[in-house]
């Protein structure tokens, strides 16, 4: 595995890098967990969660200094900026320039930090949703424990053509790791430009 310098964001932010390594480890525990090779699969964003507005501003102001917004659009009632980095972040060994930050709705997140990584698992030829969702199933949460907390849904932005399925999974106990794994058959760039 190649070695990667922290992301500039992180200089002289020694609780930032802090907090994006414990994400880092917490993900490659959970992707161990439902036997997923984060080296066979694309990860196309990375996603923070915030409890305020505040918050979110200042995330957003943050990541504006390394990157320019890719898209801003309402997702089931919030907006979601999808921020595109100019330098990647590492994760798993792959090089990441895409970051959400949803603002916040109703939800209270146990933790407000990076909170989950998006995969992509592209369609079949041929291969119906209902057949996707069977194959994912089938993949990761085939003989698999009930620590595990599995979601499957839709997210629809304002204007999108593209099926965006989705299915999160996340360890059932939030406290001792807040993390999730959401999987989807398209890159998020995909998605965007489908508009």
């Amino acid at each position: 595995m190649s070695f990667h310098l922290p992301h500039e964001m992180f200089q002289n932010q020694t609780a930032l890098l802090a907090d994006f390594q414990d994400f880092e480890q917490k993900i490659q525990a959970l992707a161990e967990a439902i036997h997923l090779d984060l080296t066979k699969y694309e990860i196309d964003h990375l996603s923070l969660r915030v409890n305020s507005e505040q918050k979110a501003r200042e995330w957003l102001a943050l990541l504006l200094n390394y990157g320019s917004v890719l898209s801003d659009n309402s997702v089931n009632g919030r907006v979601i900026y999808l921020i595109a980095l100019t330098q990647p972040l590492y994760l798993a060994g792959q090089a990441i320039d895409v970051v959400e930050l949803p603002f916040p709705k109703n939800k209270h997140y146990p933790q407000e930090t990076w909170e989950h990584i998006e995969v992509v698992v592209p369609f079949l030829t041929g291969e119906t949703e209902a057949e996707w969702l069977a194959r994912i199933k089938n993949l990761f949460l085939r003989n698999q424990s009930e620590g595990l907390k599995v979601k499957t849904s839709e997210p629809k932005a304002d204007g999108e053509k593209l099926v965006n399925l989705s299915v999160a999974i996340s360890f059932s106990d939030q406290n001792h790791n807040h993390t999730c794994i959401k999987v989807h058959p398209y890159n998020i760039k995909q998605i965007i430009e489908a508009v």
